[in-house]
């Protein structure tokens, strides 16, 4: 046996030996893309809203670093989305490091098993696209490497297939509408595995937060004080007809917005409940005063029921309601996030989130069969 001489050693030790096939599988990687659900057309006052997430697979010894992503109208090749760099950074996720357990992956996991990139835009009502693909550029500098340019993800943007039409889950003038219709919000980026499938379950989910029609404040004397916000108590209702099919009661009041527990999975919405509207969807309410719950597993309900009372519980900072509609499973962290529009509503204002305040318009804005803009501010009746 031939020893390797000192020199080749330190080679060896500062480099590690790749033979001809490994350096040029890392050169010219089989990288795939999937959209694992189909985007769904959804109408807002500024457009009509395609939400989606690629997975990519074959990338496990190489970095992830989109530099580019281009969504582009299969029909006539043009480029409809590419997200400036500011968002692609906050959109762009991936896989874990170690990857998630087979427990994790069962019973619920932020971790991700595969890298994924998150899609929202905008296109005008007459220029819905047919079928999309995707051109994604990787800098694979870290590993040494050129440019990587990736083309696929072919899909189907879901014709048809139509939102879920509801009422107003809260009544009345104030009423912000936060983390919603935007690519970088929590609710569109944050992904969750349980049984195994990874999930969007809050993808068009909105945070409801109820402001003083005279300051366009959400609170009145300490910030800090979850009962000093105008929502805190506030009746919730019954967005349509349906079933009442999970109930969570019992989780604790966070007094001091400040003082938020921990959160997990099991914890993440507090005091809650689902509705089973029909057809596999299903209307989750998160958050409720303790105590408050009016329903119980098993109930029927009509539109505008009162189900229970906005509150501060589980994985929130302040009073507010986090609502959302799923389909598939009643999980609230284990369904996939489905759009809905709403029957009525007017908008009457926006939210600054720098100096959290409302500005009111002049003039409103009455608006039907839509979902609400991020940091709108609406009436509903």
């Amino acid at each position: 046996m031939q020893l390797s001489s000192p020199s080749s050693l330190l080679q060896d030790a500062s480099r590690p030996h790749r033979s001809p096939q490994v350096n040029n599988r890392l050169r010219n990687p089989s990288v795939t893309m999937i959209i694992p659900f189909g985007p769904i057309p959804v109408a807002s006052t500024n457009g009509v809203n395609i939400a989606y997430e690629l997975e990519f697979s074959g990338m496990e010894n190489m970095s992830f670093t989109p530099e580019k992503v281009e969504v582009i109208d299969a029909a006539t090749g043009k480029v409809l989305y590419s997200p400036n760099a500011s968002v692609l950074s906050r959109t762009a996720f991936p896989a874990a490091v170690p990857l998630p357990t087979i427990d994790e992956l069962q019973n619920g996991t932020a971790k991700l098993q595969k890298p994924r990139i998150s899609i929202w835009f905008v296109v005008n009502p007459d220029a819905v696209p047919d079928q999309l693909t995707h051109k994604i550029t990787f800098n694979r500098t870290t590993d040494g490497l050129d440019l990587l340019v990736v083309s696929g993800g072919n899909g189907t943007v879901r014709k048809d297939l139509s939102p879920v039409v509801i009422g107003s889950p809260v009544k009345g003038p104030g009423w912000v509408i936060m983390e919603t219709t935007s690519p970088v919000v929590h609710h569109v980026t944050s992904q969750i595995t349980m049984a195994n499938v990874t999930r969007v379950p809050q993808r068009y989910a909105q945070d409801f937060i109820l402001l003083d029609t005279a300051t366009g404040l959400p609170f009145s004397g300490n910030e800090t004080i979850a009962r000093d916000y105008y929502g805190f108590g506030k009746e919730l209702y019954a967005v349509g007809n349906g079933t009442i099919v999970y109930v969570h009661d019992g989780a604790k009041d966070t007094e001091i917005t400040t003082q938020k527990p921990p959160v997990t999975v099991d914890t993440a919405l507090g005091n809650g409940v689902v509705i089973d509207l029909g057809n596999k969807k299903y209307a989750c309410y998160g958050h409720m005063i303790n105590g408050s719950v009016r329903v119980k597993v098993g109930d029927t309900v009509t539109e505008g029921q009162v189900i229970g009372l906005m509150g501060n519980t589980g994985n929130s900072d302040a009073p507010h309601l986090h609502f959302q509609v799923i389909t598939d499973n009643p999980s609230i962290l284990g369904g996939e996030g489905y759009p809905i529009v709403y029957r009525s509503f007017t908008v009457t204002g926006r939210f600054d989130e720098e100096i959290l305040s409302g500005i009111f318009f002049n003039t409103s804005l009455p608006q039907e069969n839509k979902l609400m803009e991020n940091d709108v501010v609406v009436t509903f009746p």
